[in-house]
């Protein structure tokens, strides 16, 4: 017979799994249903339960004191998911910096799911991100970071605060680090290709710039997301491997 504070510590363990898989990255997309986010929570959550040991188990007879510690582990599940979801976040704000500067703007995907609209380049990227993120690993660096997480911060416990207010700073910047890495070649080249074309209004003005410009810098754009690949991979390689070390920091309060 299972008692309850194994049945209460499997409970908080699931909901600190679902909070993860419900903010952090690759079932976010719109495309993946909430069924398959909870399937993959609680899948994670019962091969995790038995690394948890017998000193963790968390015996609350309370409601309030039981209500509290669920809300504990959706706000570390939940500060996991957007530490790990930072490099998509990064990805998107590079694609959509590279979209507005091809004259994307004009022409966006528009998402039902979430009423608005969506950068054609920002989820190509996206989509590339996530298929280098697999090849890389990085699904099971996420599930390594959640069983350590049950090590270094228990069920029911929420790390420092400094490391908490640490991991907010440290998100904001990866995200805006990563979109200069990812998206920089590709805005900067496109800002000269829209001096060239001023220089060129200005020697021809019988030329409608905005008709010529306009197929210039999407093809010029769609050549250098190409030829910049590479260094999409260079910048997506090593912020997925220090990913894991990220998690870890959160964890052990720095």
């Amino acid at each position: 017979m299972y008692g309850v504070d194994q049945i209460s510590t499997f409970l908080l363990v699931t909901v600190r799994c679902l909070s993860f898989f419900a903010i952090g990255p690759l079932f976010t997309h719109q495309k993946v249903p909430p069924q398959m986010q909870a399937l993959a929570g609680v899948a994670t959550a019962v091969a995790l339960f038995p690394t948890v040991p017998p000193a963790h188990w968390v015996l609350e007879t309370s409601l309030f004191g039981f209500a509290l510690v669920i809300a504990r582990e959706v706000l570390l599940g939940g500060l996991l998911g957007t530490v790990a979801g930072a490099l998509f976040a990064g990805v998107q704000f590079a694609g959509h910096l590279a979209g507005i500067q091809m004259g994307f703007s004009v022409a966006q995907v528009f998402d039902p799911n979430n009423n608005e609209q969506m950068p054609l380049v920002g989820r190509l990227q996206e989509l590339f991100a996530a298929l280098l993120f697999l090849l890389l690993d990085g699904h099971h660096i996420l599930l390594s970071a959640l069983s350590v997480s049950l090590q270094k911060v228990p069920p029911g416990h929420l790390p420092a605060p400094p490391a908490l207010l640490a991991s907010v700073t440290m998100v904001g910047s990866a995200v805006f680090l990563l979109a200069i890495q990812v998206g920089g070649p590709v805005v900067a080249a496109l800002f000269l290709t829209d001096a060239a074309l001023g220089f060129v209004a200005r020697a021809v003005p019988q030329m409608n710039i905005f008709l010529v410009g306009l197929p210039v810098k999407i093809a010029g754009g769609l050549a250098l997301l190409a030829v910049t690949a590479p260094l999409f991979g260079a910048a997506i390689g090593p912020y997925t491997r220090a990913l894991e070390g990220q998690l870890l920091a959160l964890l052990a309060g720095m």
